[in-house]
């Protein structure tokens, strides 16, 4: 076939489609994640693996491509190898020569060195360092931007010449003298400590390039940065906190009694990232040396300086200080609670503590700010404080979504079967008001918490659930999908030996509903098949073996059903190949007779 009617054409949406797969996904943040449902991991299935795979003769097509005259595809088709080689294709370094044509073809488009240039540092090909400096020193700009970082990383000296004279040269632009001075750094070029000195004193250059200078003679560990440091300190650092935060990169290295002392002067600033900085760097040196600080600076507005507070009341181990951390589960930094709440879980092994600490974090649970409610809850399970079950149960009326999780999880954690009639009652209230239309699915947490009360209800074998549980079986989306899961995971473990033949045919249709207008949800059959094979459901063996057989989750939980029924064991699946498509040039896939 001629070649050119192999090539697509190479559209705006095509380049959209390659740029994003350099891009990183952004993702929406589940609140109720942390909150692990115990039915998805009991019984668990082992994964399927999954091998990518590219289509067959891409390579050969890129570099065909890269030999007809048309820049443009020349450069995709070199971004796509550089791209599939960092996915694993195997291959793209022989292309090398090609590659290395290009930056020696004089007069070159700067788009197309920059992607050779970049494939050639996809594929590690150090030994064209000094032709990649030598197109970095002729072209600039965006090539020497990829060119000059990765020269760097490989301690290549084929640019440290012209980085030494760069520093040194007043016309130098910004962004060359950073890559000039991030480059020496990451040589170690003790030779370039004196420049960079001079760098830093300059007070008319740019903030940037001042801090960058800093942070590569810290590197350096030249014997000129703690006077240097002083000496910046004595320029007005309440209106030019610039000189104070040079001073703390210079030293971050240090440990001796002058940085300590310096730090310690530095915490008068009234700038936070001052203080955030110098209190990292007495935390860096010894947890000890921020203690004595603590008391003043744990209310910080700043979320930082809080952060190194509590990291160091936590790496101190001292009572004293259980308290204060107890208080900041209720801070409004979302990170930072859930770091003290581990650090307080963690602090609970050492026995001298716990009881504090148990008492301190119950104080909160018992107060009605959602932060820290959601976070006591999570100690107080994770440390089995069966005292704080009944709070629990009083905190899934709480008005926000998260505090009802983090309780109905907790519940979940302390087993305490006293509290089942309640969390059933409170069950029942919920459930009425969506039959009612007084909630709906769209409440944060509603449906999600009434998942881990089912949980918690079948993990106890609580019977007196069944009939609620058994009116979130036929398909109603509204009720939420984890909750209808864990009703039908829950009825298994309540009725395990004495299976009711109208829950059984009821679940047969719900693994059987896949073909209707509007299917059942695959976690819905999933514990139904589950609990099909928990019940022992002879009578439901041909539905399971017609849905079982395949790579679904459902279809896995069919499979267990019948080993648990049968003692047929789980199929084991082969490695499924998976081909990597949406290459902006791809092989015409072959026609079968």
């Amino acid at each position: 076939m001629n070649l050119t009617m192999m090539f697509r054409s190479i559209s705006a949406l095509a380049l959209g489609v390659l740029l994003t797969l350099w891009a990183q996904p952004s993702r929406a943040v589940d609140p109720f994640a942390d909150y692990d449902m115990v039915m998805y991991e009991r019984p668990g299935f082992p994964s399927v693996l999954i091998e990518d795979v590219f289509p067959d003769g891409l390579l050969d097509l890129w570099s065909r491509a890269l030999a007809r005259p048309e820049v443009e595809l020349q450069r995709m088709a070199i971004d796509s190898m550089a791209i599939a080689h960092q996915q694993g294709l195997a291959g793209v370094e022989t292309l090398r020569p090609e590659l290395r044509q290009i930056l020696d073809a004089s007069d070159q488009n700067r788009d197309l060195v920059r992607a050779a240039a970049q494939a050639l540092i996809a594929i590690d090909s150090k030994s064209d360092a000094d032709r990649l400096a030598d197109a970095a020193v002729e072209y600039g700009g965006t090539v020497a931007q990829v060119i000059e970082p990765a020269l760097g990383a490989w301690n290549s000296d084929a640019m440290k010449s012209h980085w030494l004279q760069r520093i040194g040269s007043p016309a130098a632009s910004g962004n060359r003298l950073l890559m000039a001075i991030e480059g020496l750094g990451a040589l170690g070029a003790e030779e370039a400590a004196p420049t960079l000195v001079e760098i830093v004193r300059q007070r008319h250059a740019a903030p940037r390039v001042r801090m960058a200078a800093a942070r590569v003679l810290s590197q350096l560990d030249s014997s000129e940065v703690v006077g240097l440091a002083q000496s910046l300190l004595r320029e007005d650092t309440y209106r030019q906190p610039l000189a104070a935060i040079m001073s703390i990169e210079l030293l971050k290295r240090h440990n001796d009694d002058d940085a300590i002392e310096l730090f310690k002067s530095l915490l008068e600033s009234p700038n936070l990232a001052v203080q955030g900085g110098a209190l990292s760097q007495l935390y860096r040196i010894d947890p000890e040396q921020v203690d004595q600080y603590v008391p003043r600076f744990v209310d910080s507005r700043d979320a930082a300086v809080r952060s190194v507070c509590a990291r160091s009341m936590i790496a101190t181990r001292k009572q004293k200080n259980i308290e204060r951390l107890a208080v900041m589960l209720d801070d409004q930094n979302p990170s930072l609670r859930r770091e003290v709440a581990a650090g307080l879980v963690a602090l609970a092994d050492q026995q001298d503590l716990k009881d504090e600490i148990q008492q301190r974090v119950f104080e909160v649970l018992r107060q009605d700010s959602w932060q820290g409610c959601e976070q006591a809850a999570v100690v107080l399970a994770k440390l089995d404080f069966k005292a704080s079950g009944p709070r629990m149960v009083e905190l899934l009326t709480h008005q926000r979504g998260e505090v009802k999780v983090a309780s109905a999880w907790g519940l979940t954690q302390l087993r305490i079967e006293e509290l089942l009639p309640a969390m059933l009652e409170h069950a029942q209230q919920i459930h009425a008001g969506f039959q009612s239309d007084r909630y709906n699915d769209e409440m944060p947490g509603l449906s999600d918490h009434v998942a881990h009360l089912f949980i918690a209800m079948g993990d106890q074998s609580y019977a007196p659930a069944a009939p609620l549980m058994r009116q979130y079986l036929p398909k109603n989306y509204s009720l939420g999908l984890h909750a209808r899961a864990a009703a039908a995971w829950a009825l298994g473990l309540i009725h395990e030996d004495d299976p009711p033949a109208d829950l059984v045919t009821i679940m047969v249709g719900r693994i059987n509903d896949v073909y209707s207008l509007e299917p059942e949800s695959g976690a819905v059959r999933r514990m139904c098949a589950v609990s099909l094979g928990r019940m022992e459901a002879e009578s439901a063996l041909p539905d399971l073996r017609e849905q079982a057989g395949t790579e679904a989750p459902a279809s896995r939980a069919c499979d267990w059903a019948i080993e648990k029924i049968t003692g047929d064991p789980v199929p084991q699946f082969p490695p499924r190949q998976r081909e990597l498509t949406g290459w902006f040039l791809s092989p015409i896939p072959t026609t079968k007779p």
